[in-house]
């Protein structure tokens, strides 16, 4: 057992404990200045409640799964301890931010210090990654309390996946005791998400989706995919929708989320299916087949969770995250895979058979990539650099697409039709979704200006 110097962070065995105080003159501040808020709270008055945008931007909802807005908080009256609040304000800030970094240093350093020298590379990312998401948590003003908690719990899951890699099941359920990885990952990425411009669109078609699940019938979200941060943002903005479904998605996964010792704390803490992706499957080409043999596999598990009921999974049937177009440097949607689309309708179809269990197949569109950018090029390899900007995050439920038989219409066209109409669901919304974001961008600057 060692301990290191400034912040009693303790190393037993492979399992790193790191735990932090704050200063006296932080916590005079923070108390201080609560008191003077609730006072404020006290003289404000409130707004009407009002549902988020459902059919269109900005169009009202009433929904079970529909958020209820808090009540709208006026300008804090001119009270005589106005100034007061601001200086404390401003003491706050500064003095949260250096503890901040005070913290992601001490926090580093005893990482470093029980970390395999095997995992120099990754160390490197690491530690780019955390300053980044240091200064992203001064922008989000997390209170150094907070950061402290997370940081202490980051610490300890990074150095067991880094001295110890865990080995993925097929079907990977969330591990939430004793450690709740599922909650730790919501929290961690929470600072990055923007609260006044992130934005969950067709809350009534999620009401759908709740009802569906509810009465045992399966859901299989067909979307595009950014940002390794994609689970989380969806559970974060459905989490302040007032829905309790988030932590039942399933998601269908690619190795690298799974073999990353930098993603793999996050991957416990969620639903896995864990897959090859068609777009690494020969690389190299002599796993080729042993990784059909693996996604074989997971392909009869997942035949068995429709055929159960009540399965809610993602699917990004593009097999890989969304890239910035080489000269207008925007990011475009990338193609959905045409037999993977159809391999989940025949899937679907039988689940039918077999046991009278119906699926109904929902597009959405998601802009995340602000958040963990993915880099331009696509490459097999784990071990990427990332980044942990602040920005917002905007996800669309989008109608329910229907396979019906049509007399007089082939197979093969009405696996087409499909198709198109999930591509032109998601290819749509996620161009409103684009629009409004620049929007929300320009606004920014007017004001700023």
């Amino acid at each position: 057992r060692r301990e290191v110097e400034g912040h009693g962070a303790t190393s037993r065995g492979d399992v790193m404990l790191v735990s932090f105080d704050l200063s006296s003159r932080t916590r005079s501040c923070i108390i201080i200045l609560i008191a003077s808020v609730f006072v404020c709270i006290l003289s404000f008055q409130g707004r009407g409640n009002a549902g988020w945008g459902t059919e269109r931007l900005g169009a009202p909802v009433t929904s079970r799964c529909g958020r209820v807005s808090t009540p709208g908080l006026r300008r804090c009256p001119n009270l005589p301890f106005r100034r007061t609040m601001d200086r404390l304000r401003r003491d706050v800030k500064v003095n949260s931010a250096a503890e901040i970094n005070a913290i992601t240093e001490k926090s580093l350093e005893a990482l470093k210090a029980n970390a395999p020298e095997s995992m120099g590379s990754m160390m490197s990312i690491l530690e780019e990654f955390m300053h980044e998401y240091a200064h992203t948590n001064i922008l989000a003003e997390t209170p150094a309390a907070k950061y402290a908690e997370v940081m202490g719990q980051s610490m300890q899951v990074m150095g067991q996946a880094l001295s110890q890699p865990h080995k993925f099941e097929i079907l990977h359920r969330a591990i939430r005791q004793p450690f709740d990885y599922y909650r730790w990952g919501v929290d961690f990425f929470r600072p990055l998400i923007e609260q006044d411009t992130s934005m969950l669109y067709g809350v009534s078609n999620l009401e759908k989706v709740v009802n569906y699940i509810e009465k045992g019938d399966n859901v299989v979200i067909l979307s595009n995919h950014q940002t390794e941060v994609d689970p989380q943002a969806i559970e974060i903005l459905l989490e302040d929708q007032g829905c309790d479904l988030a932590s039942e998605l399933i998601f269908v996964a690619g190795h690298k989320v799974t073999t990353d010792p930098l993603a793999i704390p996050f991957s416990l803490g969620q639903n896995l299916l864990c897959i090859h992706s068609k777009k690494y499957i020969e690389k190299p080409p002599e796993k080729k087949a042993e990784k059909q043999a693996h996604n074989t596999r997971t392909m009869k598990k997942m035949q068995e969770l429709l055929e159960e009921g009540s399965a809610f999974l993602w699917v990004a049937p593009s097999g890989g995250r969304d890239r910035p177009d080489p000269e207008s440097r925007e990011f475009v949607v990338a193609p959905f895979d045409e037999r993977s689309v159809q391999m989940f309708k025949l899937m679907a179809n039988k689940a039918n058979r077999n046991s009278g269990k119906d699926t109904h197949f929902f597009p959405m569109a998601m802009l995340t990539h602000e958040l963990v950018p993915p880099p331009d090029g696509v490459q097999a390899q784990v071990g990427e650099k990332r980044s942990a900007k602040r920005g917002a995050a905007m996800i669309w439920f989008g109608e329910e697409v229907k396979d019906e038989r049509v007399e007089g219409v082939a197979d093969r066209q009405r696996h087409a039709i499909f198709y198109e109409n999930v591509m032109k669901q998601v290819l749509e919304k996620y161009d409103e979704l684009a629009k409004e974001r620049k929007n929300q961008l320009e606004k920014l600057k007017v004001e700023a200006s």
